[in-house]
């Protein structure tokens, strides 16, 4: 399994609206992509601006399913004026991967 952890910053005022139209784009993401296993928003409380996504899929290929999909194409440009900074990572899961969720 891979994992995807963005780390986004919000420009200031902006952070409800990031926050609604990423809370939906997880929604999507995990309704219509068999290989995305999880998709969690967390918000610094802290910092309101600072937002850190975690993404989980199967493989390479459920990756490159998610960046080839329309609605991942169509929210960069979505969230595109709401964002001052982005930094992402790509990571291997090395543990079980088991989710433990009621």
């Amino acid at each position: 399994m891979r994992a995807i952890v963005a780390y986004l910053t919000a420009k200031p005022g902006k952070e409800a609206e990031f926050q609604q139209k990423m809370i939906a784009q997880a929604k999507r993401c995990l309704a219509n992509e068999p290989g995305c296993l999880q998709f969690d928003v967390a918000q610094d409380p802290k910092d309101k601006r600072r937002f850190v996504m975690l993404e989980v899929y199967q493989d390479d290929g459920a990756i490159k399913a998610h960046q080839e999909s329309q609605h991942y194409k169509g929210f960069r440009s979505v969230v595109g004026d709401l964002l001052e900074d982005r930094k992402i990572e790509v990571l291997n899961i090395l543990s079980d991967g088991v989710a433990k969720r009621a």
